[in-house]
C-alpha cells in the first residue's frame, strides 16, 4: 500500500468517509442531453430536437419514449431497453429498420412508426417478438406492399394504422383480435386469406 494512502487511511474521520463513498449505490443513468425525462412512470421525452439518431445514453428503466418530429433514419438492434411500453417514432425520416430491433421489446405495447415518407418497406419480421403489442402505427409512410407475415405473432394487436401509403391489398392475414386497420378510404384495402 502507498504510504499516503495509508496514513489516509489510518486517520479516522477519512477512513469513515471512504467507507461511506464505497457504500453508495452507483449513480442512475443520466437523462440523454436535450431531453427531458420523468421518474413515474419512468419517461424520457426527446422530440423535436433535430436527432439524427436515437440517443445512446438511455436510462434502462424507460418506458415511455418520445422522439417524434426528429431526423432519425434508421434503427438498429440494441438500441432499446426491454421494459419500453410505448414508443414513438412518428415525423422523422426513417428508411431503414434492421431485423431484430424490436425483437426484445416483449413489453411494447404502442409502436407510432407513423409519418416516415422514406419508409417503403419492412422485412418480414420486423415485429417479431412484440406479443404484447397492441396498437401499430404505421400512416403517412411510402409502403407499397407488407410482407405476408409481417402481423404474424401479435397475438395482442387491436390497433392497426395503415393511412395514407400506397398499398393495394395485403397479403396473409391479419391478427385475429384486431379491432380496428385503418386506411384510407377504408374498401380499398383487401386482404387475401392465405
Amino acid at each position: 500500500m502507498l504510504p499516503g494512502l495509508r496514513r489516509l487511511l489510518q486517520a479516522p474521520a477519512s477512513a469513515c468517509l471512504l467507507l461511506m463513498l464505497l457504500a453508495l449505490p452507483p449513480a442512475a443513468p443520466s437523462c440523454p442531453m436535450l431531453c427531458t425525462c420523468y421518474s413515474s412512470p419512468p419517461t424520457v421525452s426527446c422530440q423535436a430536437n433535430n436527432f439524427s439518431s436515437v440517443p445512446l445514453s438511455l436510462p434502462p428503466s424507460t418506458q415511455r419514449l418520445f422522439l417524434q418530429n426528429n431526423l432519425i433514419r434508421t434503427l438498429r438492434p440494441g438500441t432499446f431497453g426491454p421494459n419500453l411500453l410505448t414508443l414513438w417514432l412518428f415525423s422523422n425520416n426513417l428508411s431503414t429498420i434492421y431485423p431484430g430491433t424490436f425483437r426484445h421489446l416483449q413489453a411494447l405495447e404502442e409502436l407510432d412508426l407513423g409519418d416516415n415518407r422514406h419508409l417503403r418497406s419492412l422485412e418480414p419480421d420486423t415485429f417479431q417478438g412484440l406479443e404484447r403489442l397492441q396498437s401499430l402505427h404505421l400512416y403517412r409512410c411510402q409502403l407499397s406492399s407488407l410482407p405476408g407475415n409481417i402481423f404474424r405473432g401479435l397475438v395482442s394487436l387491436q390497433y392497426l394504422y395503415l393511412q395514407e401509403n400506397s398499398l393495394l391489398h395485403l397479403q396473409g392475414p391479419l391478427p385475429k383480435g384486431l379491432c380496428s386497420c385503418f386506411s384510407h378510404p377504408p374498401s380499398s384495402l383487401p386482404t387475401s386469406r392465405g
